[in-house]
């Protein structure tokens, strides 16, 4: 099952037929309330739904994709994964990691599917990434344990000021580069672990005014979804609601010769297959 933000109300969502359908979610009064009562939510309300029921639910109505917000509000952390793909990590000349890289991106950097930017500066950089949604969390939790830590999944954009983030050298911190108003749309919405089949197989895709930017399947990740979780969770505690950004295929503008970047008038959308599609604009 998918869970969005729409009207300011958490809401149970369907896809048929290329239209979405939407049943209120009563008892919460946003998808954050419902990651912190994960277990409870599991338990008592999310266990008998499906597609069919919410389509034939009286309470169900037509939804307009261009009226999701952002689903998580307000997230105590945002890990994030640099040089997680092969090719991406050759593209920026970095030797292969032994472990994870992580940086933060700070929570004031959020914003919804339909999201907007003004440039931070002539180098800011596309990102497309698999976000992780925490629900049940913890620490030093285990490769084996590693799903159940897990509420689900949502589309992210990690947009990157290349200067800012480099500015004294390939060994800086990423953090601030990262983290400019609005470079950290997540949505359309959290399609959640048990709706998600096969995880590794679906597409991340970068479109940059419609033309193809980067391209590669979740399975091509050096550090796989387990890995990610127990690694990060061995060092902080994991909570209700976090997102962890897991990294960004090839196909960068700052790993292009000659490298691109994002001006004004720009539109970068992301997509991942089963999850769905977010977009910015460029102010």
């Amino acid at each position: 099952m998918k869970l969005a933000m729409y009207n300011n109300q958490p809401t149970f969502v369907a896809l048929q037929n290329g239209q979405f359908w939407g049943v209120p979610i009563t008892g919460y009064d946003s998808i954050d309330d419902i990651l912190n009562d994960w277990q409870n939510f599991l338990s008592n309300v999310l266990i008998d739904i499906n597609d069919d029921k919410i389509i034939d639910n009286d309470a169900a109505e037509q939804l307009d994709p261009e009226k999701f917000e952002q689903p998580v509000q307000h997230p105590r952390q945002l890990p994030a994964i640099g040089f997680n793909y092969l090719d991406h990590m050759k593209e920026m000349d970095i030797v292969k990691p032994k472990r994870p890289n992580v940086f933060n991106k700070f929570v004031s950097s959020l914003a919804g599917p339909h999201n907007s930017i003004h440039l931070s500066g002539d180098t800011v950089d596309w990102e497309s990434e698999l976000v992780i949604v925490i629900g049940r969390g913890g620490r030093n939790i285990s490769r084996e344990d590693a799903e159940d830590a897990i509420a689900g999944y949502t589309v992210g954009q990690d947009i990157s000021d290349r200067t800012v983030q480099s500015i004294d050298g390939p060994s800086t911190q990423f953090d601030l580069g990262k983290s400019f108003k609005n470079y950290s749309p997540i949505g359309p919405y959290i399609s959640t672990i048990a709706d998600v089949d096969d995880i590794v197989s679906k597409n991340v895709t970068t479109k940059v005014n419609g033309e193809i930017m980067q391209q590669a399947t979740v399975d091509k990740m050096i550090f796989d979804i387990q890995t990610l979780i127990s690694y990060i969770s061995g060092v902080i505690e994991l909570y209700p609601g976090d997102l962890i950004f897991t990294g960004t295929p090839s196909g960068t503008g700052v790993g292009r010769d000659p490298q691109v970047f994002l001006k004004s008038g720009d539109v970068f959308t992301s997509e991942i297959d089963g999850l769905g599609t977010i977009q910015t604009k460029v102010n």
